[in-house]
């Protein structure tokens, strides 16, 4: 196995590593959301958004491994991810394989400039990250689909344009079966979107209610009863990838310094965590090398995709809570101004609770594992 990197990307690298260096915006809290659609425009201008897509539906024409670089570097500069990065991510890919053309002249080049944002609608209160469960229903109507229900956990839905969602068009045979992937506008009639407060004060999470909502049938992304393929294929994009790694390098960084500055390099058990979280950060680097190399190869792995999401977000939340941990009494503190390190700690603690919800919970993707991996029978 040869991990090295070809010259043509190592100067691939560099390029991306100095645009970033002077192109990526200074930190700023409040950031607003023109000023997010404006920072994606310029990494679309700069070449450096879809960067893996084709020329045709706007992107940069570069190969996967050069796509993989530049998360990596993105990483490494702390840039503001794109703000549509779900549409960019899920909507566009699925797209690309799904839809006609028609829907591809529509939909794919207001993507990477910034148009339409698009949210993504998965979970829902009876069933959670169990998609297969979905009850939410679209019932045909002529050429139309009439949408009830209710989706929840929608990241940015409250900013979105259009929505990627999940519906139930049957009921016959095996709940996956039944399954078909909409495209709706979010300002459809009998839409209602209502943020939901999170504990770290933020809001980026919504309940979407959706009453007699009529979709028109030319919306409809793939066959009736495609949903679950075209969903799972779109959830690989979002947990695969090396560029996890980096941020556990970061995060590895923080709890050195963090630990320096709390007199605590010397506390063996401290020592001992700290070896323990630079050994699970490894591991999910070979797990992204994997992965890549699945990706580059062609194979889709939805399996290996499941077990590098479970560690990774459980990796994060460890990574906080050993910070909060380290700062003893201080780390409560977030919006004070003797909290150590701004309250970053025990801001990105609280935030970090969501990410064995986000994306599928922990539980379904243990079970993922479980049977997919281990071969482990159902009970």
């Amino acid at each position: 196995m040869d991990l090295s990197y070809t010259p043509e990307e190592e100067a691939f690298r560099a390029k991306v590593r100095k645009w970033l260096q002077d192109n990526v915006p200074a930190h700023d809290q409040n950031r607003t959301l023109e000023s997010a659609r404006a920072w994606q425009r310029k990494l679309h201008e700069g070449g450096f958004l879809g960067a893996a897509w084709p020329k045709e539906y706007g992107g940069a024409g570069l190969s996967e491994m050069e796509q993989a670089i530049l998360n990596e570097e993105m990483v490494r500069a702390r840039a503001p991810q794109p703000i549509n990065q779900m549409a960019i991510w899920w909507v566009g890919p699925a797209l690309m394989k799904h839809g006609t053309e028609e829907q591809k002249k529509r939909f794919i080049p207001r993507i990477l400039t910034c148009e339409e944002i698009w949210a993504t609608g998965y979970s829902e209160p009876s069933s959670g990250s169990d998609m297969a469960a979905a009850r939410t229903s679209a019932v045909r109507d002529g050429d139309f689909y009439v949408v009830n229900g209710q989706k929840i956990w929608t990241t940015l839905a409250h900013i979105s344009d259009w929505y990627f969602i999940l519906v139930r068009t049957s009921t016959e045979g095996p709940k996956w079966a039944g399954l078909t992937m909409l495209l709706m506008d979010l300002k459809s009639p009998g839409v209602s979107i209502k943020p939901i407060k999170q504990i770290d004060g933020g809001s980026e999470f919504n309940e979407v209610f959706m009453t007699d909502v009529r979709v028109p049938v030319a919306n409809r992304l793939g066959d009736e009863g495609q949903g679950w393929e075209v969903v799972s294929s779109a959830l690989v994009n979002e947990r695969s990838g090396i560029a996890g790694s980096i941020r556990a390098d970061q995060s590895l960084e923080w709890i050195v310094t963090t630990a320096r500055q709390q007199g605590k390099t010397r506390d063996p058990n401290v020592r001992q965590k700290i070896a323990d979280l630079a050994i699970k950060g490894s591991i999910m680097r070979c797990a992204g090398l994997r992965s890549m190399t699945d990706s580059l190869n062609q194979r889709l792995n939805p399996h290996l995709s499941a077990a590098m999401k479970l560690m990774g977000t459980l990796l994060v939340q460890e990574f906080s809570e050993t910070g909060v941990e380290l700062l003893g009494p201080y780390g409560c503190l977030m919006n004070d101004s003797r909290a150590p390190f701004e309250g970053k700690w025990s801001k990105q603690y609280l935030g970090d609770r969501s990410m064995t919800i986000a994306g599928g919970t922990s539980e379904v993707q243990r079970n993922i594992v479980a049977q997919r991996v281990l071969g482990l029978p159902r009970r």
